[in-house]
């Protein structure tokens, strides 16, 4: 059983705070670490994630390269930070060019 815990989220229901990768910083679906299920007995070990509608993700990022430039912008930043390593960086930004996101 979790215990009551109150976390604090942004409008689309991500937490905040901690150290913010671009998966969450420039979020595309709301993450949670928590997944409350009726009769799981082990799926709240591992959360869970709801993509964004095309609408949201439309007001978010008006077109891809403004998606990739803000994955850019928080990689760059983490990268300087020590919270990634560079394969990781690289990793990210060429799943962020990839994606569907703004096309």
């Amino acid at each position: 059983m979790m215990p009551d815990v109150e976390f604090t989220r942004d409008k689309y229901g991500n937490i905040l705070g901690g150290i913010r990768l671009a998966e969450h910083a420039v979020a595309i679906a709301k993450n949670t670490g928590m997944n409350n299920g009726i009769t799981n007995r082990f799926c709240f070990l591992y959360g869970s994630h709801e993509p964004f509608t095309r609408e949201t993700l439309d007001s978010l990022y008006p077109s891809h390269e403004s998606y990739v430039q803000a994955v850019k912008e928080i990689v760059a930043q983490n990268l300087a930070d020590g919270y990634i390593l560079p394969y990781a960086a690289e990793r990210t930004i060429r799943e962020a060019e990839a994606s569907s996101v703004g096309r």
